[in-house]
């Protein structure tokens, strides 16, 4: 595995600060108690510093949502301590934060990371699908699923990590932080924005990016790496689906086909593929992960959760070799006035017509009644027809589209048009996100 000066010098100078925090927060953990903590650091070289000390302190460690006071005193109901650096909001937590003073001994120095066998970490969804809810896992869990990724991606020179992804949830905390640290590749710690940003250091050094659909959506619009496309050694996406015309597009933009990673915070994650070509793709598995059907369902067994099998709301036909195809989610068919309807079925035809580029559709619920909310990004024929002709013949556009498949009934009755639809900082749609838009 090829390292550099660069990764060596970083390695060295974190695995100091993680022994020098770690001694503190046992010395606190001796003299005061207490056996879980919350954590949340905006940066993601000191959270990445906090969480190795204090797994090694023997800390469990919870994980909010977001940095949002409301979710972090959520979390802190099952913790002993809050190890935050600040939140947003004016109204203050009910337990105290933890400080630390952490002296500067020259005898703490060490020369490598080692990342923790025991201990358990608990991750609050970001309700891409509904609202957060507490996942738990375990250091063997992670552990299993990091061995997996450093024999299953390799890079054959040095590079840096960079990710447009945050760090709090597990696909940026595997991918950005504690993969890099396993496999001997440098960290780029700044949460990378926008494209521009990107660009940037790409042009400097050999670099593979942690992303997410999202935003690829908003890179191949106007791709500003393809002139240091020569520098990007990998792309990895996930936090939801990557369609296949965006993929396609990304790959003929830059010769590099983006390794789409699917899973979840439950499960970990079980398969990968690249989508290069307008053709059916398959899912290959992980090594040592199987997949089954459960009646529709995809079921999972993996090293990365203690049940015997995970059955997921995926709908997925299981191939002879193993491999898997997805074709939908079984939880997001619903039951309006009586006809059954399935919302992921609406919106791919919705994503065909060459004024929508992207859209969800969602179950607004006012009482006893129930309605359709459609909110799209528009694509820009979708804007000139929106400028020239109104939002009322839009609508009227939309449902002509979905009346050859779909029953009046399944229409939706309300509609948002944006440039892009919003996501968190892990480039997921959120739930209470969409519906505030209905307000």
């Amino acid at each position: 595995m090829p390292t550099d000066n660069a990764f060596l010098k970083e390695h060295q100078l974190l695995a100091s600060q993680v022994s020098r925090l770690s001694a503190a927060l046992k010395h606190h953990k001796h003299t005061f108690g207490g056996n879980s903590l919350v954590l949340y650091h905006a940066s993601s070289e000191e959270f990445l510093i906090r969480l190795l000390a204090a797994a090694h302190a023997g800390f469990d460690i919870i994980f909010p949502a977001n940095g949002q006071v409301e979710n972090i005193e959520t979390a802190s109901l099952a913790a002993d301590y809050v190890f935050v650096d600040s939140f947003t909001g004016s109204k203050q937590l009910s337990k105290d934060m933890l400080v630390l003073d952490v002296v500067d001994n020259a005898h703490s120095a060490i020369e490598h990371i080692t990342l923790p066998q025991t201990g358990k970490l608990t991750f609050y969804t970001s309700g891409s699908t509904g609202y957060g809810k507490p996942i738990e896992k375990h250091w063997q869990h992670i552990n299993a699923e990091l061995t997996n990724l450093k024999h299953t991606f390799s890079f054959d020179k040095p590079c840096q990590i960079i990710a447009t992804v945050s760090h709090q949830h597990i696909y940026g905390l595997l991918f950005k932080l504690l993969w890099p640290v396993l496999a001997g590749y440098k960290t780029e710690f700044t949460f990378v924005e926008f494209p521009e940003q990107l660009q940037i250091f790409i042009e400097k050094q050999s670099s593979v990016i942690i992303t997410s659909p999202a935003f690829i959506d908003r890179l191949i619009r106007d791709n500003v790496l393809i002139n240091c496309k020569a520098n990007i050694l990998g792309i990895f996406s996930s936090g939801g689906p990557l369609s296949n015309e965006s993929a396609i597009t990304l790959y003929k933009q830059l010769a590099i086909g983006a390794t789409q990673i699917y899973g979840s915070t439950e499960t970990g994650g079980i398969a990968y593929r690249q989508v290069i070509a307008d053709k059916p793709t398959p899912w290959q598995c992980f090594n040592g992960i199987t997949v089954a059907n459960h009646e529709q369902q995809l079921a999972v067994r993996s090293p990365y959760f203690n049940d015997d099998v995970f059955i997921t709301q995926d709908i997925a036909e299981v191939l002879d070799d193993g491999q898997f195809i997805l074709s939908g989610r079984l939880d997001r068919t619903i039951k309006l006035e009586e006809k059954r309807v399935n919302l992921d079925a609406l919106e791919r035809t919705l994503c065909s017509d060459n004024f929508i580029t992207h859209c969800k559709v969602i179950l607004l619920k006012s009482g006893k009644r129930q309605q359709l909310g459609l909110v799209a990004a528009l694509s820009e024929d979708g804007f000139s027809e929106l400028d020239k002709n109104g939002k009322l013949a839009l609508n009227k556009h939309i449902k002509r589209v979905l009346s050859g498949r779909f029953e009046a009934v399944c229409m939706p009755r309300k509609f948002r048009y944006l440039k892009e639809l919003p996501v968190n900082s892990q480039g997921k749609l959120v739930f209470a996100d969409l519906e505030k838009l209905f307000d």
